[in-house]
């Protein structure tokens, strides 16, 4: 079982993770808010690039967690599979709220839909945790009392080598 202190900085390290995708996706819709206030001209091209921004970053910061060594392989792709999905989703609330109350909008709609998709997470695995451990001390007092009921003999314990005899 992990030290608490592991815990606390294993998860804090999860908020920069949030933080950047966060900040990716925002990003992401920054091209539209820029090309509505006539600040560059529309290219076609800026749009491809501002959509894919957000995965390339998660692809690229999974993967210096793996080759770093602070994952493993499949911990890596199960988490950027898990990171990219929630950004997908976000980018999709962003694009609706973009169509219905134009591209000011989809910054908080998409970063909004971002960070409650990762509490939402955050307190489902918790929950699951917490069921798993609470499994785990039924299990062991369930065997604590198999053994209790193989101890009980109205006889006295004799010393270590020395036994009853049973006729």
């Amino acid at each position: 079982m992990a030290e608490f202190a592991a815990l606390v900085k294993k998860y804090k390290d999860r908020k920069k993770d949030t933080l950047i995708d966060s900040v990716s996706t925002g990003l992401s819709y920054a091209d539209n808010i820029a090309v509505d206030l006539g600040l560059i001209e529309d290219a076609g091209v800026l749009d491809v690039i501002t959509t894919a921004a957000p995965f390339a970053v998660i692809a690229v910061t999974e993967e210096m967690q793996v080759i770093m060594g602070r994952k493993t392989g499949k911990a890596g792709l199960s988490d950027g599979l898990q990171r990219m999905f929630k950004t997908g989703a976000a980018m999709g609330v962003g694009a609706v709220a973009s169509a219905l109350a134009g591209p000011v909008a989809a910054v908080p709609a998409a970063v909004g839909t971002r960070v409650l998709m990762k509490k939402y997470q955050a307190k489902s695995l918790l929950t699951l945790r917490v069921q798993d451990r609470l499994e785990r001390l039924k299990s062991l007092r369930r065997r604590q009392q198999e053994k209790i009921t193989l101890i009980e003999d109205p006889r006295p314990i004799l010393p270590g080598g020395v036994e009853y005899l049973d006729a």
